[in-house]
């Protein structure tokens, strides 16, 4: 790909036009397209750059060499700027993966020779120690000790070979599946398959609520162990602690919770109450349950980043009719925003600049008269009336593609509630189901890119921690996947009135961008 972008050269001359060639992985520019044959002005290699799409300048995309030089360049237009990103995205991501692909073919050869050695040094030893045995259990009387000796002379020998053969091996094996996870922050310990944060090191990362500034990454790149789990009991049973006592919420307000609590302690005051009724109310139970009171362990509930939202779309109240009111759903989508930090903040920078936008556009026009947009199928209703709902900015239009975005989430998150551990297989599976029919190729370009940016589930988790000691709690995972089952709830409920309104109407668009 060529073409012409204009430089950031210095604060006297400013941006300035020069001519722009990516060829087999390298961004190569020129003064103009006419000096070409006098040769390049410089290039850069993308596999050892970062791409930074700038937050503010629609047209501005930054180059970065890590440590070492800046290229600022800006598009002729937005659309422009998203061709050379595609382009330059796409070029970085196969060197990368071709990079990778002929990393691993070699360690598998090697590993395939080692395993070839080792079933040879194997097929020696068990020989060997035949022949010995042989030897010391002949009918001989003393044994013969030269045959032994020449049995035994090279046992050692094999031994240890057999060994350094194994240990080579092992090394090899644990190199070739371990997943590749290119431009990606992982935390720095080595993790229990059955306890994902019970041995992460303390780190100074302080974390907070706000959207804005929740994404705080690592400086290392270490594996943790990832475990598998075939579906969402499993994932909670798994994650639960058996011999120790948890802060989560103890699910015994019901009559089969508390008599199995009360059945826990055997004295005698504890099976007289076996006989009598018990109330709803938990505080008029005096049940123990592993030492903490119910109580005391409603008080230790743990904080995550779906509790704490200021709004939440479970929270909303539809009465009847199915009328959506206008700024509780505005704060929630506000809120959920923040999720996009978690998966990767500047790879979903533009979906966020999306949806912020379209926030926008519907608070103006709540604005605008708020009692008579109340509920948001209000604003469609009088463009409708008024036969605006195809002009630019229009609130139908706003609200249409905010509500593909949360189904976006919604699909995403229910990914992960029903046990998918690949993060990248969960959002490209949740895109394909909502955005990416309305995409055309160059945004489905944009999204591949930022696909491959999204972290492991382990630093997913960890994100969500309002506290980050929390994240080292055992039964984390499942307090995280309550918190998820509850934000889904609300978010497919929401969805599927507006879409159906959107369906009855005939209001939905079929354009692709």
């Amino acid at each position: 790909m060529e073409g012409m972008l204009y430089k950031w050269t210095n604060y006297l001359a400013g941006w300035q036009p020069r001519w722009f060639v990516l060829d087999k992985g390298i961004l190569t520019y020129y003064k103009s397209q006419d000096e070409m044959q006098q040769g390049c002005k410089g290039s850069v290699k993308m596999a050892c750059c970062e791409i930074q799409v700038h937050g503010t300048d629609e047209t501005r995309l930054d180059l970065i060499i890590p440590g070492e030089q800046h290229f600022y360049v800006r598009g002729a237009t937005p659309a422009d700027r998203q061709r050379w990103l595609v382009a330059l995205g796409s070029a970085k991501a196969c060197l990368a993966d071709s990079k990778n692909h002929q990393k691993k073919e070699e360690s598998e050869d090697t590993l395939r020779t080692k395993m070839s050695e080792l079933r040879l040094y194997c097929d020696l030893l068990t020989q060997q120690v035949a022949s010995v045995k042989a030897a010391g259990s002949s009918e001989m009387v003393p044994p013969d000790i030269e045959k032994l000796n020449e049995s035994s002379s090279l046992l050692s020998a094999t031994c240890d070979t057999f060994i350094m053969t194994l240990q080579d091996c092992m090394k090899l094996a644990k190199e070739s599946f371990i997943p590749n996870i290119n431009n990606m922050d992982i935390s720095n310990t080595v993790l229990p398959p059955s306890t994902p944060f019970s041995d992460k090191k303390k780190s100074g990362v302080q974390r907070s609520i706000s959207v804005e500034d929740r994404y705080t990454p690592h400086s290392t790149t270490k594996l943790g162990v990832t475990t598998r789990y075939r579906n969402l009991e499993d994932m909670a049973a798994r994650s639960t602690p058996r011999s120790r006592p948890t802060s989560r919420t103890a699910s015994i307000s019901s009559q089969e919770g508390v008599q199995a609590a009360i059945a826990s302690t055997p004295n005698n005051e504890t099976k007289r109450s076996l006989s009598q009724p018990t109330t709803p109310t938990v505080q008029e139970t005096p049940v123990v349950v592993n030492g903490a009171s119910p109580s005391s362990t409603m008080e230790a509930r743990v904080p995550t980043f779906f509790s704490e939202l200021s709004a939440k779309f479970s929270d909303i109240q539809v009465p009847p009719d199915n009328s959506i009111p206008t700024q509780p759903f505005l704060d929630a989508c506000t809120c959920i925003v923040g999720v996009f930090d978690a998966l990767s903040p500047t790879a979903f920078a533009p979906v966020k600049m999306d949806v912020n936008g379209n926030i926008r556009k519907l608070r103006q026009k709540l604005s605008s008269d708020p009692e008579m947009f109340m509920k948001l199928q209000a604003m469609v209703q009088q463009e409708v009336r008024t036969k605006t709902t195809q002009v630019k900015n229009s609130a139908t239009d706003a609200l249409m593609w905010l509500r593909r975005t949360l189904e976006f989430i919604q699909e995403f998150l229910s990914e992960i509630l029903t046990g998918e551990r690949d993060m990248n297989l969960a959002a490209t599976n949740a895109y394909g189901r909502t955005l990416k029919k309305y995409h055309g190729w160059v945004v489905r370009g944009v999204f591949a890119l930022a696909a491959k940016a999204v972290p492991s589930m382990e630093y997913f988790l960890q994100f969500l921690a309002v506290h980050k000691e929390d994240a080292e709690r055992q039964d984390f995972e499942s307090i995280i996947l309550a918190d998820l089952k509850e934000c889904v709830g609300g978010l497919a409920k929401l969805t599927a009135i507006l879409k159906d309104h959107y369906e009855t109407g005939g209001l939905e668009s079929e354009e692709i961008v």
